[in-house]
């Protein structure tokens, strides 16, 4: 399933908080494009070499204490 969508989504967030003068709401919606690109790439990149698996529960940690463990 492709989630492109978010990136446009994130996009189009960014573009009105800088329209209502929003800019540390739209300096971290630049973060969060960064961050959703890096993981719709990981994503599909685990899908290609698990020859299209897409059960990816146990490869993204869903909280942050959980990205931490090593």
């Amino acid at each position: 399933m492709s989630q492109e969508w978010m990136l446009d989504l994130i996009t189009d967030l960014r573009k009105v908080a800088e329209k209502q003068s929003m800019f540390q709401l739209a300096e971290q919606l630049d973060d969060t494009l960064l961050v959703a690109a890096r993981e719709i790439r990981q994503m599909s990149s685990c899908l290609d070499v698990a020859s299209g698996e897409d059960d990816l529960a146990g490869v993204f940690p869903r909280t942050s204490a959980e990205r931490e463990k090593p």
